[in-house]
């Protein structure tokens, strides 16, 4: 069990996002060479579009797994590391509420989609709970990632703090 929650804490959205874009790719291949033979499949670029929905949505995870979501370097350069982690945990705890206020509120949404109305797309006929629930699921991973990056964050700062203190001690000495 350990085994595989480590795989999945490194390699979720990797693995993920990796088998979207084969599936993805091949779907709009095969539309293509369908096309070619004048056979038409008006579900595969349906399909197509709502993978490619999920896997945005798992690059904003990654990219909170990474450090690559978007913010100002400009900012960063103006202050020291002090105001820097600050500035990081601030980062963290809006977003953090911002995938919070997602969750809460895309839950009716969700429940209304996919329990009460019954929604299916156009031409695959698969629940529109599918698609939609793209942004709900992440914006879970989402807060686990949030959380994950600030615990580190903490304990990277607490290093650096450490570090500090010896040099400050060997330079004293």
């Amino acid at each position: 069990m350990k085994k595989v929650l480590r795989f999945l804490d490194r390699y979720l959205e990797e693995t993920l996002g990796i088998t979207l874009l084969i599936l993805m790719t091949a779907i709009i291949t095969a539309q293509v060479i369908f096309r070619y033979c004048s056979i038409q499949v008006p579900w595969t670029e349906e399909i197509a579009r709502y993978m490619f929905v999920w896997m945005i949505y798992l690059g904003c995870t990654a990219a909170i797994k990474y450090r690559k979501h978007l913010k100002i370097d400009a900012v960063q350069l103006l202050f020291n590391d002090k105001v820097n982690f600050v500035l990081d945990i601030i980062s963290n705890v809006v977003f953090f509420i911002f995938c919070l206020l997602l969750i809460v509120n895309g839950t009716d949404l969700l429940h209304k989609i996919g329990f009460i109305q019954h929604q299916v797309s156009p031409a695959a006929k698969i629940p529109m709970i599918i698609p939609y629930s793209s942004w709900y699921i992440c914006s879970i991973i989402m807060l686990f990632r949030l959380v994950q990056d600030t615990i580190l964050r903490f304990k990277e700062r607490k290093e650096i703090v450490a570090n500090q203190k010896l040099e400050a001690g060997k330079g004293e000495a």
